[in-house]
């Protein structure tokens, strides 16, 4: 006889092992149903990722751009046809180009930076044959405009300057035409260069009707008469000359740094004393002013080198203004001729960021600025019937310049020495300063150069301070060089005699020249505390005269006359 209890108990059991079974069941199909999910999903991105878009399925269905097909036999044939790997057609995929362009074409009014790689530039790299930087306001980038020296042609691109000194670029956009052979590459004055005229030579010598440019890359003949006249040799040795002789009375306080004097000699005429606790500053005013002279530049001040000596002629008047001044004894000190009456100089327009380069037709456009007279026929040529006009040579008179012109030309050909000499230098304290701190001050290109002056009554232009030159700038190339380059990649008006000047000073090696000059002009005094130039500035320099050769030799190449 069966208890009750023990028969409720089985029935219990019995239900329990029936759902666990259920439970089981359910759960192995939920395994293989997520299995199955998985692989569909495999399948189905297999499908989109590599089939699709190896038979062109994807660019027209996903992007909605048409599929380039290199083979016109193809385009009637369905793709499920096409076996061969030869027979599958050439597809063009969507670049970030494209997008841009499908973007312009949408919003022409619309403006992005896109910077498609997180690879840094050098500033030399990102600036090469760069003639315009310009500031985004409220952004930390730079939109730079650049010469293509493959086909003279303008592009645009964008930079970001990161942390360390680098930069990331954008793709480079070209927002002018190629240069053209038979024309002449003229920009547009507008501001935001958007198109680039080319105009033909017509009647038109040179593309210079008013003499002023000889053999597409020189200064005229004109020109060069009518510079100021500088300071000559003669002056130069006159001072060294007084310098050994002359006593100094009193220092006074000026003359730019700290430590800076004003000289006053015992017959009233003052001198600029530069001081410094290392010589290597000493070295560059010396050694630039030497080189200034090798090249015949007339505008750097008559200077020369002497040595702090309280038991001297030349200094025991001045005893306690050099303790007071705490110059130490047996220093070299560079004392530069005191010039009166200097203004500033500011940065002309050509060398601004709107345009920043300077050749022959650009002094063309100078010249229709300045509203210059066109210049007129000769007898001859106006004598001729009109049918053999076309085929006549035709001669131009050039007219005389207005004072107004002549300036503004006299002002560009010592710029055109400036640019020259502070590249040969690496001179940091002019304008590379400027260039250097334009990318947060945009203004400061209209602000006067630093170390430059202007003599008010002669508009001479004088090349002040120049001690960062040849040892400290050379140093620091690294940092420097896109900005010293900048200005000279872009110059193609040079100063004749300054290039045949630095042609024989290229043959006869510019380090022997500087240590001639440093021994015939120096007291033997100096020689023992100054060093001369170090035989790795000497390299530096060669370099340096090398590429500015080249870049006269590529501009005769590019304006020659056609």
């Amino acid at each position: 006889m069966y208890d009750k209890r023990s028969i409720e108990c089985g029935d219990k059991d019995q239900d329990t092992d029936s759902l666990s079974t259920a439970m089981l069941r359910r759960r192995a199909f939920q395994r293989r149903a997520c299995i199955l999910s998985v692989m569909a999903a495999f399948s189905l991105g297999l499908i989109l990722g590599v089939l699709m878009p190896m038979f062109g399925f994807g660019a027209r269905v996903f992007t909605g751009y048409p599929i380039k097909q290199t083979n016109n036999t193809l385009s009637n044939r369905p793709i499920s046809s096409l076996h061969h790997h030869n027979d599958i057609p050439d597809i063009h995929f969507p670049t970030i180009y494209d997008i841009q362009k499908n973007k312009k074409r949408n919003d022409k009014d619309s403006y992005a930076v896109s910077f498609v790689t997180d690879e840094k530039l050098s500033a030399e790299t990102v600036f090469k044959n760069a003639f315009h930087l310009d500031n985004n306001k409220g952004t930390n980038t730079m939109t730079v405009k650049k010469l293509d020296a493959s086909d003279g042609s303008i592009k645009e691109f964008t930079v970001q300057r990161t942390t360390d000194g680098l930069f990331r670029k954008s793709p480079e956009v070209r927002i002018s035409k190629p240069f053209l052979t038979d024309k002449i590459l003229s920009p547009v004055n507008d501001d935001k260069y958007a198109s680039v005229e080319f105009v033909q030579q017509e009647n038109v010598q040179d593309g210079d009707p008013h003499g002023i440019v000889d053999d597409d890359i020189y200064w005229s003949e004109k020109i060069e008469k009518s510079l100021p006249q500088g300071f000559s040799k003669q002056q130069t040795d006159d001072w060294n000359e007084y310098v050994a002789t002359a006593a100094v009375t009193k220092l006074e306080i000026g003359c730019g740094r700290m430590q800076n004097r004003m000289v006053v000699f015992q017959d009233g005429k003052k001198a600029c004393a530069r001081y410094r606790q290392n010589t290597d500053q000493i070295q560059g005013e010396l050694f630039s002013f030497f080189l200034g002279q090798l090249l015949n530049l007339s505008n750097l001040a008559p200077s020369a080198a002497s040595v702090i000596d309280l038991r001297s002629h030349t200094w025991q008047s001045a005893t306690n203004d050099i303790q007071n001044a705490q110059w130490k004894s047996f220093k070299p000190v560079v004392l530069t001729k005191w010039l009166p009456d200097l203004e500033s100089a500011g940065i002309p327009k050509p060398f601004q960021p709107l345009e920043r380069h300077l050749n022959k037709m650009d002094i063309h456009n100078i010249s229709l600025d300045l509203d210059l007279p066109k210049p007129q026929r000769n007898l001859l040529e106006r004598l001729m019937p009109s049918k053999n006009a076309s085929s006549a040579q035709t001669v131009l008179i050039p007219t005389e310049l207005s004072e107004k012109a002549l300036s503004r030309f006299i002002e560009l050909a010592q710029w055109s020495d400036l640019i020259v000499f502070d590249y040969l230098i690496a001179n940091l304290d002019r304008v590379v300063n400027n260039l250097y701190n334009f990318q947060w001050n945009a203004d400061i290109m209209a602000a006067p150069a630093h170390n430059l002056a202007k003599q008010i009554d002669s508009d001479l232009l004088v090349f002040l301070d120049n001690e960062s030159g040849l040892l400290h700038g050379y140093r620091l190339l690294k940092k420097y060089e896109a900005y010293h380059g900048l200005l000279l990649d872009n110059l193609c008006i040079f100063r004749r005699p300054t290039i045949k000047a630095l042609q024989q000073l290229r043959e006869n090696g510019v380090g022997n020249e500087l240590q001639n000059v440093f021994e015939r002009t120096t007291i033997s005094s100096v020689r023992d505390v100054l060093p001369s130039l170090p035989e790795k500035s000497i390299k530096i320099l060669n370099d340096r005269i090398d590429r500015v050769l080249g870049q006269v030799q590529k501009c005769q190449e590019v304006f020659s006359s056609r």
